[in-house]
């Protein structure tokens, strides 16, 4: 069979009028379905529509995991009833839950119509949890075994379970009511006794998180604990599913997505940017820059009050952008690192003195160069203004340059303890704090020395 880079959506097509069925179902055996799927989401719907006909259910529970929204919902018009209850066999519950949260109330009702009781009462249960906890992301189909359990009676558990089961790399020990006990490993099992007992094999201390945890918890424990799934429980500890790696994976770019969004004064889009139409992007825009317009008032009022100072001494205004140009891009860059910390490095409120003596000492060492460097600078290439006005500009960088250190390091700490998310909250507000800072000093000293 061809490589896959040699097919086309149009060939697919083409296949798919010419009857070719045969072909579209090896191609669909073969290659990567994710691959399979961007080409599939610029078919029309209709041939969609044809093709869900002919592909084995698997496959198709499979593709549709993959493909846009927009095309789920006209997908699931389109469906009859047999062939979504079809669909639903072979679809992980969390892969369900996730298509039914992007569907619009009729058609969530028409796909639970054709499911079983059970999965209708599994799909609620996951659509009930909190949006971004863990119980939203996790996945109930896993492979669970009892501690009395012996390594031969535990392989026919897992060929029982396993099936549909999201992973079996690793296997949960529960009691006889469900709760957690361990986890054993699936290498373990194999390379055992069948006579040996899974009590023998068992680790009793197994990471977890809860169903009401934020999905970054899950992501920080499986990357702290180098692990591909980490169970989720009930708040007694009763074993409720799993989250796999590939959910967290989905989970860390969500929330970079949504940091970075955050950090540039933009309220957070739940579409890519190809996908969000003009007005959302708009409106995810407007309202920061509206307060910081605003709120530029400040430095304006600060300038203002120095008017006298400025027409005597005119050359002061040519290093105002420099000055609040520096001062920001410093103020930038350690709360960009202290956020960092925070999401990354759990770094908190009790890390404050930790912060303040790190930007203390990176400050005085950034200050100081930048401090020589624009001297000579202002002293050799503008002779005219004087090398007074240098030492005087020069000084008031030093300084800035400490402050904005210090308010970008520590303004994300005052919003973790005033908890609000120290991205939307602080990235904003560094830039016009420091403007008003670096323009209060740099008037301070000139007026004092000139």
């Amino acid at each position: 069979m061809e490589p896959m880079k040699d097919y086309t959506t149009q060939e697919l097509s083409q296949l798919l009028q010419n009857r070719q069925f045969r072909i579209l179902r090896e191609i669909f055996e073969e290659y990567n379905v994710v691959d399979l799927a961007a080409l599939v989401d610029r078919m029309p719907v209709d041939e969609i529509t044809a093709l869900f006909k002919i592909l084995p259910k698997d496959k198709g529970a499979e593709l549709l995991s993959y493909l846009d929204p927009d095309i789920l919902e006209e997908l699931t018009n389109n469906f009859t009833a047999a062939q979504i209850g079809g669909l639903l066999e072979h679809l992980f519950i969390d892969d369900l839950s996730d298509i039914l949260s992007e569907l619009p109330d009729e058609l969530v009702k028409k796909v639970l119509s054709s499911a079983t009781p059970e999965q209708r009462s599994d799909i609620n249960a996951l659509l009930s949890y909190k949006e971004n906890s863990c119980g939203s992301i996790m996945s109930i189909d896993v492979v669970t075994l009892n501690l009395g359990d012996s390594v031969k009676e535990a392989m026919a558990t897992i060929k029982k379970q396993g099936k549909m089961a999201e992973t079996i790399n690793w296997c949960y020990v529960v009691d006889p009511k469900g709760k957690l006990i361990g986890y054993v490993s699936l290498k373990d099992i194999l390379f055992a006794k069948d006579d040996a007992m899974i009590e023998e094999l068992i680790d009793y201390d197994v990471p977890q998180v809860k169903t009401e945890d934020d999905q970054e918890k899950a992501a920080k424990l499986i990357s702290k604990y180098d692990i591909t799934a980490i169970p989720v429980t009930d708040l007694e500890g009763i074993l409720l599913g799993i989250i796999t790696v590939d959910d967290v994976l989905d989970v860390v770019t969500e929330e970079a997505t949504e940091d970075i969004q955050k950090m540039a004064a933009i309220i957070p889009l739940e579409d890519s940017y190809v996908e969000t139409g003009i007005f959302p992007m708009f409106k995810s825009r407007i309202t920061w820059l509206l307060v910081l317009m605003i709120s530029a008032t400040f430095t304006g009022s600060i300038i203002n009050a120095n008017n006298q100072l400025l027409v005597h001494i005119t050359s002061l205004a040519i290093f105002i952008p420099m000055l609040m140009d520096t001062a920001g891009n410093a103020g930038s860059q350690s709360s960009t690192m202290v956020i960092r910390g925070i999401v990354v490095d759990d770094m908190g409120v009790k890390d404050f003195v930790k912060i303040l003596w790190k930007e203390l000492r990176v400050s005085f060492l950034a200050g100081g160069v930048l401090f020589a460097v624009n001297t000579l600078r202002i002293g050799l290439f503008m002779p005219e203004v004087g090398w007074t006005l240098a030492l005087v500009v020069s000084a008031t960088v030093f300084i800035v340059i400490t402050l904005a250190n210090l308010v970008g390091g520590l303004l994300p700490l005052l919003a973790l303890a005033m908890k609000q998310d120290p991205a939307a909250m602080a990235s904003p507000l560094i830039t016009t704090v420091i403007d008003a800072v670096s323009l209060t000093v740099y008037f301070m000293i000139a007026a004092a020395v000139l």
